[in-house]
């Protein structure tokens, strides 16, 4: 199991440029947890008391507006990513949102929060590792509230295919994707079915595969002429 820990805190974007040494620390205290679909890794207002980073399958955050009628997800998760990092930075905290599995089997690797601020505070490589990529984070949440304000929704699903073209990709259900890309789920099954048409993906089975980059990308750029 540590060796596993090592291989994936080494590969994590969040400590991308730290030592192995630094890390291994780290590795001898991690366990791994799995979720079947749907379950929950935590929810908001649970005291952050652990770092969660995804080893295989995906996790959904997302908050609940006021009432609890309707759901807006704020990022989907997948391998070496960190889920709702920057909470556990901050001692006694609280989760400003709600993490989900979209996938059966999600696994997670699981560190005491207490232990990886006092590692990253007193190694510098990690300290500027982290900084770096909360930054990188920050950049990709003001484009992402950019793009549910001014983008058509065309635009944001090739965006959110292209994400995801280096391999095939299993879809969330058109009420997550929907939740993801600020629209109703009939709109999303409506421009699949329409991208499907157009030969831009295959889909079966709630199985994309990017079949037209090139296309895609200029549609999630807005360029809808030549």
């Amino acid at each position: 199991m540590r060796g596993r820990a090592e291989l994936l805190l080494s590969h994590a974007p969040v400590f991308q440029g730290a030592e192995a040494a630094d890390l291994e620390p780290l590795a001898a205290l991690a366990v791994f947890r799995t979720l079947a679909r749907g379950e929950h890794l935590f929810r908001e207002g649970d005291a952050v008391d652990t770092v969660y980073l995804v080893s295989s399958g995906s996790v959904r955050v997302y908050r609940l507006a006021r009432g609890g009628t309707r759901e807006l997800t704020l990022h989907v998760e997948g391998p070496r990513q960190l889920v709702a990092g920057v909470a556990a930075f901050q001692s006694r905290a609280e989760a400003p949102a709600s993490a989900v599995a979209l996938q059966t089997p999600t696994e997670v690797l699981c560190l005491p929060a207490d232990a990886v601020r006092e590692r990253v505070y007193g190694t510098p490589a990690l300290a500027r590792a982290v900084i770096a990529y909360f930054a990188r984070r920050q950049a990709e949440l003001l484009a992402r509230v950019e793009g549910l304000v001014f983008s058509e929704l065309g635009e944001r699903l090739a965006g959110y295919l292209l994400e995801h073209a280096a391999e095939p990709h299993l879809l969330p259900t058109n009420s997550e994707l929907a939740a993801l890309l600020g629209t109703v789920p009939e709109l999303v099954s409506r421009k699949l079915g329409e991208f499907y048409r157009l030969n831009l993906i295959h889909l079966e089975r709630r199985r994309v595969r990017v079949l037209d980059r090139v296309e895609l990308t200029r549609l999630a750029r807005g360029n809808r002429e030549g």
